[in-house]
């Protein structure tokens, strides 16, 4: 925890790839490996990086397994804002998981609900900014598990869809896919990934008055 009174709290709200899950499933990075401690490190003591990751988080869907319950994200999201008040900086990057074929949803519909999300946000956290992060791009190949080739060209749509919904409600927008590889799982950061996308991150975050 970061204790000082005046620091700029940035709530970070995502998936395993915001909890740092590895790509050999190995169990999770260390804090100081995972993005967002890069980020909290690149930031510094007058910044507050609050790390809120879950494997299997959705942006308003269920996860398919019934051993995983909690995974809909915006359920959630509503009160995570208000435990961490007050934010100046709320980052949301969700949308891998919707991709999962078992939901045969639409990047457009992923981008419909993260509307949701900005709505949240404005009305609980009003003087927080938005920073709307699209994935990175699912590179399986074959199916893994939920994923198949059909997730990866969804997860390639997804950018331009978010992009558009960050324009038209004056949010800012980072497409992660452009930066960020998955690793040998198609779905996870490699640690090199996640410091790229720090320092991408973090250019935005000071750019916050």
């Amino acid at each position: 925890m970061n204790t000082n009174p005046k620091a700029t709290t940035v709530l970070c709200f995502g998936d395993s790839n915001t909890h740092g899950s590895r790509p050999d499933g190995s169990s999770r990075y260390t804090a100081d490996e995972r993005w967002t401690g890069k980020l909290q490190h690149k930031l510094g003591l007058n910044y507050y990086v609050i790390e809120e990751g879950l494997g299997g988080r959705t942006t308003n869907l269920e996860h398919p397994r019934t051993e995983k319950p909690g995974r809909n994200g915006l359920v959630y999201f509503r009160s995570c804002l208000e435990s961490h008040e007050p934010l100046n900086v709320v980052i949301v990057m969700l949308g891998t998981n919707d991709f999962k074929n078992v939901y045969d949803r639409s990047a457009k519909e992923v981008a419909e609900v993260l509307d949701q999300f900005i709505d949240s946000v404005e009305e609980i956290s009003t003087n927080a900014s938005v920073i709307l992060v699209s994935p990175s791009y699912i590179t399986a190949t074959e199916p893994v598990e939920y994923y198949d080739t059909e997730s990866e060209k969804k997860s390639r749509e997804l950018a331009p869809e978010i992009e558009a919904l960050t324009k038209k409600r004056s949010v800012m927008f980072l497409d992660a896919g452009k930066i960020v590889q998955t690793g040998e799982d198609g779905l996870h950061w490699d640690v090199a990934s996640g410091e790229k996308f720090a320092e991408a991150i973090s250019v935005i975050v000071r750019s916050i008055k």
